[in-house]
């Protein structure tokens, strides 16, 4: 295949043009039909003795080709050669971009086009290895079970011209589609309104340091890179998938370690009682005589204890004090709690707000013997009861959301970025899915 391939490069046979009388070098001889003078910019055809006949008149390149015509490079592990290079309008709009025409032996011709410094890579059948034609869903192209979103029709038109090619690619109308899933995009070419056989090509996308690798080229000469490219892929969403399958394992783990300590430290009530009440004699008159519970222990080493309060409230408060008293050096932790529970109608409704029932938390207890001592008070001069139940080794599940919801953090932000990424993309779309009807 080398000794094939290199003798191919090489060749080249020279034209006269017939406007302008200058010679043309053609770089593809074997199927060169059509080419433009590099002097005059005639579009001429080539007859079979490969004589030049005028066709018509086009404009001078507003831009000198950066991939030289005549060039080789090796892409995809075949050598190909740069054969013609194209300024192309979209009819009706001002959006302009730059097209390079790319010859091989057996894998035909590909397209490397630039727009706002974003470069493609554009192939057929030949060219493709695992091509098949694409299924076609309204709006969507299905290709190898990946679905490709339409982000653009229109209607090509060139604007100027150098180099050779094989058809009459000039006088040829053509109506494109482009459907995205990047890095890749389906490019679908209706020619001359026969919408019963579309050609379809296979685009990706090329980092600019590619094309000056490839084709040997100073970086800096390369345009710059103006917005977001059709299908460019997004380093935001490959953060978030990253970002989200790590949080899912992250959260796995923590309900994991979350049961696993449920089984080996399991709840243990040590109080579920009703405890009467009685009112204070003497000082406030909302306050009521403190009393002590039954003693209970504690013997699973390092323990959190959850107190669950109730009381048979209505339109009013209850408000407790409880101690934990470690019965042998008399440590004791402090917290309280109050409870409010009003209802009533209005408006011919009926409403309700607080509840009869609250739960408080204290962790780190150690083990040993303890007691509490309540100290209650309330606004219901009726209450004669409150109900305590209190459980060791509560399963913590705030901490463990609270976990949950921190792990989810980061990709929530990378979801934000890719998101936003996404809608700057469809910005140059009339089929953004972020535009609604």
């Amino acid at each position: 295949m080398e000794n094939l391939t290199q003798p191919f490069f090489k060749l080249s046979e020279a034209t006269v043009c017939q406007a302008c009388k200058q010679n043309i070098t053609l770089y593809d001889i074997s199927k060169s039909n059509y080419v433009v003078c590099s002097f005059c910019f005639s579009y001429l055809q080539l007859n079979a003795d490969k004589e030049t006949i005028k066709k018509e008149q086009l404009k001078k390149p507003k831009l000198t080709p950066l991939l030289k015509i005549g060039s080789t490079a090796t892409i995809r592990d075949t050598n190909f050669k740069v054969i013609a290079y194209l300024e192309k309008q979209e009819a009706g709009t001002k959006y302009e971009w730059r097209e390079y025409m790319l010859t091989s032996l057996d894998k035909g011709y590909i397209t490397i086009a630039e727009f706002n410094g974003n470069w493609s890579l554009i192939g057929g059948e030949k060219f493709i290895p695992d091509f098949k034609v694409p299924m076609s869903y309204g709006d969507t192209l299905g290709y190898h079970d990946v679905d490709y979103k339409l982000f653009n029709k229109y209607t090509p038109i060139i604007n100027a011209m150098l180099g050779e090619v094989d058809w009459d690619i000039i006088n040829e109308k053509v109506a494109a589609s482009e459907f995205i899933a990047p890095p890749l995009m389906v490019v679908k070419e209706v020619i001359n309104n026969d919408s019963r056989n579309p050609n379809y090509y296979i685009g990706e996308y090329l980092d600019a340091n590619f094309i000056a690798e490839t084709f040997n080229l100073d970086r800096t000469v390369l345009p710059i890179q103006i917005g977001i490219g059709a299908h460019q892929p997004s380093l935001s969403y490959d953060r978030w998938i990253s970002s989200l399958n790590i949080s899912i394992i992250a959260i796995l783990l923590v309900l994991g370690l979350h049961f696993v300590l449920d089984i080996f430290k399991s709840e243990k009530e040590l109080i579920n009682s009703d405890f009467a009440i009685s009112k204070n004699d003497k000082g406030d008159e909302n306050s009521y005589k403190s009393f002590i519970t039954p003693s209970f222990v504690i013997n699973d080493g390092s323990s959190n204890i959850e107190f669950k309060i109730s009381a048979n409230l209505d339109n009013n408060w209850f408000e407790t004090t409880i101690v934990l008293v470690n019965e042998s050096d008399n440590r004791t932790w402090e917290v309280s709690k109050g409870i409010e529970y009003y209802h009533g109608y209005e408006g011919g409704e009926s409403w309700s707000e607080g509840s009869r029932e609250e739960k408080i938390m204290v962790s780190n207890i150690p083990n040993g013997k303890y007691h509490l001592n309540i100290y209650p008070s309330t606004g219901d001069h009726s209450s004669n009861s409150i109900y305590i139940r209190a459980v060791a080794n509560s399963s913590m599940w705030r901490n463990t959301l609270l976990t949950m919801l921190a792990i989810c953090i980061y990709p929530i932000v990378c979801y934000y970025l890719m998101r936003n990424f996404e809608k700057k993309r469809w910005e140059n779309s009339d089929y953004s899915p972020f535009v609604s009807d």
